[in-house]
């Protein structure tokens, strides 16, 4: 993949929300609980002011660069806002590509249009029965997540979806995004937990250097 875009995330940047990042030692569990009741308490304003605010990063870092597919997620429940990052993809001429679940998998789909989407899984638009899967195993995938720490491990539902996804294929590129009440010093992670390569919040940058079996160099 092209990841001169990337490049210039070379190390951490300091972490802000000083009362998430004392719950280093907080189990999965509770996070979880913790960060699905203070999404709750985030109004339709500010949230789209922080959503905006990640889209302006995305822009900022050069993303997606040369990259002809992204895969990104349909935002719900009060996850960080993807609609207008996926109208500003399609806009550069970007082929955007959506998940879908089924039973204990979960794949992408290029998804042209919005208005392709159909309920899925757990309530969850998904692209309809139409869409093509994406075939590109390198293609840059914005992830979404309840919490992330500073050591790029993320939190999701439990499911374990995205975990198996990048399992089978590793070569992706993994962009997470959220709000920075998400971030955490850090927290308990399982062996099977895949981490991300960056993060992106309203107000910082976060990346690692990618791993070798991505045949990413920085």
């Amino acid at each position: 993949p092209n990841l001169e875009t990337l490049s210039h995330f070379l190390g951490l940047t300091s972490l802000t929300n000083d009362q998430n990042m004392e719950m280093s030692v907080t189990s999965k569990v509770e996070i979880r609980k913790h960060i699905l009741e203070q999404r709750k308490q985030v109004s339709p304003e500010q949230r789209a002011i922080w959503d905006k605010a990640i889209l302006e990063q995305l822009k900022a870092f050069g993303f997606p660069g040369k990259e002809p597919v992204v895969c990104c997620y349909v935002s719900v429940r009060g996850e960080t806002g993807t609609d207008e990052i996926i109208r500003w993809l399609h806009s550069l001429g970007v082929r955007v590509a959506l998940p879908r679940v089924c039973g204990k998998t979960m794949g992408f789909y290029y998804c042209d249009s919005l208005k392709a989407l159909q309920p899925g899984a757990f309530g969850i638009p998904e692209p309809g029965p139409d869409c093509i899967p994406v075939r590109e195993e390198s293609a840059p995938v914005i992830v979404p997540g309840v919490a992330f720490s500073e050591s790029f491990h993320r939190i999701g539902y439990g499911a374990g979806y995205y975990d198996r996804f990048f399992a089978e294929e590793p070569l992706h590129p993994r962009i997470a995004i959220c709000y920075d009440f998400q971030l955490f010093r850090d927290f308990p992670a399982d062996p099977y937990d895949k981490p991300m390569h960056a993060i992106l919040t309203p107000t910082d940058v976060f990346s690692q250097k990618w791993m070798n079996t991505c045949g990413i160099k920085l």
